[in-house]
């Protein structure tokens, strides 16, 4: 198995954990706000907004293997809002199924060689490719926990 063998494991891996985190997951859970203060800590998201979130980064990562790969300079993150009508499941999961198939093309396309190519981000930080696309496995973990959290809140009394 090759590296990008291995790479493309755990991203499959990690992602069907995260969907299995979503399975049975009521409307309800979907969109409500977990109680506490409203900032922009992630935490204080709503499952939808964590889906659209995981979405947004994959599809940034994407593009910054794709403008490393082209040895040119790359773009800094830019979340992207989430259109109102991604309230649903449904949807959401078509946004994660979206931008995981373009992560996968780029992969397809990758030789373990160029997993090592090196780059900096627009913070003057060094990455490899290799390095940020296994962070995806990592983002799709984190937030598979965030969403077993959110699930455990109780429902809202009316």
């Amino acid at each position: 198995m090759t590296d990008v063998d291995d790479l493309r494991a755990g991203l499959d891996a990690a992602r069907g954990e995260l969907l299995a985190a979503l399975e049975g997951v009521t409307q309800e859970q979907l969109v409500r706000r977990p109680p506490g203060e409203v900032t922009v800590d992630e935490q204080r998201w709503p499952i939808r907004d964590v889906l659209w979130h995981a979405g947004a980064v994959e599809d940034w990562i994407g593009r910054m293997a794709s403008q490393a790969l082209g040895g040119g300079p790359v773009d800094g993150y830019a979340a992207p809002r989430r259109p109102a009508i991604t309230n649903t499941l449904k949807l959401l999961l078509d946004w994660l199924e979206q931008r995981r198939d373009a992560t996968l093309a780029l992969i397809r396309a990758l030789e373990d060689r160029d997993l090592a190519i090196e780059f900096t981000t627009p913070g003057d930080e060094h990455r490899t490719i290799g390095r940020v696309l296994a962070h995806l496995v990592v983002h799709d973990r984190q937030h598979r926990d965030q969403v077993l959290a959110l699930r455990e809140l109780p429902e809202v009394e009316r």
